[in-house]
This record gives structure tokens, sequence and C-alpha cells, in this order.
């Protein structure tokens, strides 16, 4: 996958050396250019299925899971290539870049190659987000699976650590071994992308995006599991 975080150091440099309000027009513009690019890079291809590797060779340091049977595998006829969220019984959230040919999630279940562990359920509209990367996925029939609490007011807050969840891919080139549901412990290391220089280090959304681990931690979501939950503590409270 394509690094630009050197491209943006620079881009930020010539910000600071010509600071005009022409200048930072065209800079802002080529940041968005090359997040877009970067959406691009990450989006969902025709993964080989899970392959047998030894265990350890999960998602950048993550582990198989049984847990979290909201966290589903979204796929179309053929093949199963993102993940998503049960957050109503009849409603999945996924990834918008997730769009090929949406007809079914898997839920509850632990892989794809065994179906009959979980539930099969077809989807029957879908409606992307116009602006951020969401997209709502409403199910023919309800689960039986207790949808995913969605955090809202008070209830947002910055954990130390977090979970994130999936069916993605195992490898750095994320081709081999999405279908498993796994699980990854990481960081938080940004709320909202708001703090300064959020944006430049991380490519994230300032208000609208967090961002979880960082590079070389070795843990990490990968291929596949785009759309996948990510699930925070319950705050502490007296």
């Amino acid at each position: 996958m394509p690094d630009y975080t050197h491209v943006l150091e620079i881009l930020e440099e010539i910000r600071q050396l010509a600071a005009t309000p022409e200048v930072d027009a065209k800079i802002n513009a080529a940041q968005q250019e090359l997040g877009l690019l970067d959406a691009e890079a990450s989006e969902p291809s025709k993964v080989i299925p899970p392959s047998g590797q030894a265990p350890g060779f999960e998602i950048f340091g993550g582990v198989e899971t049984t847990r979290f049977p909201d966290c589903c595998a979204i796929g179309n006829a053929d093949y199963y290539s993102c993940s998503g969220t049960l957050i109503a019984p009849t409603v999945v959230v996924t990834a918008r870049h997730c769009d090929e040919g949406i007809t079914r999630v898997f839920l509850k279940g632990g892989s794809i190659s065994d179906l009959a562990t979980g539930e099969e359920i077809p989807v029957v509209a879908e409606y992307a987000h116009p602006e951020v990367d969401l997209r709502a996925l409403v199910l023919a029939y309800p689960s039986t699976v207790t949808p995913c609490h969605v955090a809202q007011g008070p209830e947002v807050y910055a954990p130390a650590r977090v979970v994130l969840a999936g069916f993605g891919t195992i490898d750095a080139d994320g081709e081999v071994g999405y279908g498993t549901k796994r699980e990854v412990e990481v960081e938080l290391t940004s709320l909202d992308c708001s703090a300064p220089g959020d944006f430049l280090e991380y490519g994230c959304k300032e208000g609208i995006e967090l961002v979880a681990g960082h590079r070389g931690l070795g843990l990490d979501s990968c291929n596949g599991d785009s759309g996948g939950p990510l699930y925070i503590p319950a705050p502490y409270t007296e």
C-alpha cells in the first residue's frame, strides 16, 4: 500500500515557506487528493480464502476469536470481501468503499468456510454516506444476534486501548487469509483527529475520524477488515 507521509511533510514545509492564501488552497487540495488515493488503495480485492497458517500469523499480532457476534463478513453472490457491524436487528454498517455489489452478510459465526455456525442474511437495500466512508445495509429480516451498542454522548471518551475485529486478511500484501474472524488490541492514538499535527501525521479527517495504533507497532487491521467494529471499554463511573 502506498505511503504518502513523506509527501505530506514536504507539502507542509512548502506551506511554511510560502504562507499565502493561494498556496494554502493548493496544498489543501493536494492533501485531500492524497487522502482519496490512500482510500482507493485500501479498497477490498478478491482475496484468497483461509489457508491454514500456523497460529500467531493472524492480522498483525491479533488472534482468532469467537467473541463479537455482531462483527460480520460482507459479500456478494460470489464471495465475501469486507467486514461490518450489526447496529440494529436489520441494519449493518460497513465502509462505503466496500461496494462490490453487496447482497449478503454473515453474522455470529467465526469463519465463512463454515456458514452453518452463523447466520447468512440477504441484503435488500443499502445507503452510502455522501461524504464519509460509511455504508448502511438493510437486512431482509432481523438477526438473532444482539446488535452492537454505538457509543454516544458522554460514552465517547479516549480509552488507552481499543479492540479491532474483522474477517480480514493476515499478510502484509492483503491477499491471504480472508474469512476468519480475528481481533487485535491496540492503543487509541487520536479520538477525533483534532490535535495539532494529527492530520499531517495520520492523514485523518479532522473532527470525523479516530486513529488507532501507529506505524511499527506490529498490531493492526488489514484488507478485508474495512467496515468492521472498533470496541471501546465502558467508561469508568463512580
